[in-house]
């Protein structure tokens, strides 16, 4: 394995998901400073995702078709500009904006960025390699609201996105001179037709698996914080607590549990994991005060852990299969953003009839018929 990409690639993904964490949970406050309605500050966070999920697929095709090095490169630059389209926000349309713009820079560097290091990892050992590049994922996202609060506290919300602007300009400075050229060649690449992913049955019910336990991740960042307030008067620095747990247990797990993965089997570390986050999200309702929720963050945290790297370890090896590595992610960060955009909408239709707890039971559900799907799936498609 060539391991002078590993750098550039781990500092790209590491300042990506930083600069989304930096913002992300402070923008209803920045959004109120303008005079948003609930519904307007719904809206600042949903047109992130689905602008992020209208451009995933096409991206992922083009950087199996061309190369995926530009589309990192270039997605780090439109990071950097959309903390300047933040800062010169005036009004809440002109925030909405400045999302979109952020979402479309996600939507170029995440599917390259996965499907190059794919193409990095050996076969056999691609969820292990895949593990520690989602450690520097996870590491990233479980920073940037630390960060995030420091600046905002000393300086403002402002310094937040100046940080945010200048570390991604960094990191595309850093990919496009340190980045190896993913495509010596230079000729463009025949694509994956679209059909060819529906006939493969372990792709497809990794997808499935993968939505659902989206879903579940959406309905708890929504309602934990509802949940935890309303029924157990916690504090927001015990949430910030719970989900940063939740997070950096994930991340510490990714490349030990990946690489085990490759050695015992992955679909069984798929199945304890999505079993687990299944049960987490049924017993969250019952759960006494914060040490009940931190049990069951953590918890949730390892099953993240567990299943994570083992699943993008069988997408690798579709994709290897296909031809088309770029293709297969963008399509999985896809159903990912679609997933963590219907999670709160699904929770929120739930509480309305049947109250909060509903929505983490009906999470469990669904993340129980994804393990199902994939179960199924999975092993008719390695022939039982």
């Amino acid at each position: 394995m060539d391991k002078r990409p590993l750098f550039p690639l781990f500092f790209a993904i590491f300042n990506a998901t930083l600069g989304m964490g930096i913002v992300a949970p402070f923008l209803p406050l920045y959004a109120q400073h303008f005079g948003a309605s609930s519904a307007a500050i719904g809206l600042v966070f949903g047109v992130f995702a689905l602008s992020r999920s209208l451009l995933l697929p096409v991206v992922g095709r083009l950087s199996d078709r061309w190369a995926k090095k530009p589309f990192i490169a270039g997605g780090l630059l439109l990071f950097s500009l959309s903390s300047l389209a933040y800062l010169l926000c005036r009004d809440v349309p002109q925030l909405i904006g400045a999302r979109v713009l952020h979402g479309l820079a996600a939507a170029l560097v995440m599917p390259a960025s996965l499907a190059y290091m794919g193409e990095l990892s050996p076969k056999g050992r691609e969820a292990g390699h895949m593990g520690l590049f989602n450690a520097f994922f996870f590491g990233g996202l479980a920073a940037g609201p630390l960060l995030g609060g420091g600046l905002r506290d000393l300086w403002g919300m402002k310094s937040s996105f100046v940080t945010m602007g200048a570390l991604a300009f960094l990191a595309s400075l850093v990919t496009f001179l340190a980045l190896p050229y993913d495509r010596p060649g230079g000729g463009p690449k025949t694509m994956v037709p679209w059909r060819s992913l529906l006939r493969r049955r372990p792709l497809l019910g990794v997808l499935l698996i993968r939505f659902c336990f989206s879903v579940g991740i959406g309905i708890t960042w929504t309602f934990l914080p509802l949940l935890a307030t309303g029924r157990w008067g916690l504090s927001s620095s015990h949430i910030g607590l719970l989900i940063s747990l939740n997070v950096i247990t994930a991340m510490l797990l990714q490349a030990p549990s990946g690489f085990l993965s490759d050695r015992l089997g992955r679909k069984g570390f798929v199945l304890v994991g999505g079993g687990a986050t299944a049960l987490c999200l049924y017993f969250i309702p019952w759960a006494h005060g914060f040490r009940g929720l931190l049990l069951l963050n953590l918890l949730f945290g390892i099953s993240g852990g567990l299943s994570i790297p083992a699943l993008m370890g069988i997408l690798v090896e579709e994709g290897k299969d296909l031809g088309g590595i770029g293709t297969v992610m963008g399509v999985m960060v896809t159903v990912h953003s679609f997933g963590m955009f219907l999670g709160p909408i699904f929770g929120g239709l739930v509480v309305d009839r049947i109250g909060i707890g509903g929505a983490f039971q009906a999470g469990a559900a669904l993340s129980l018929l994804g393990v199902l799907s994939f179960w199924g799936l999975y092993r008719k498609g390695q022939g039982g």
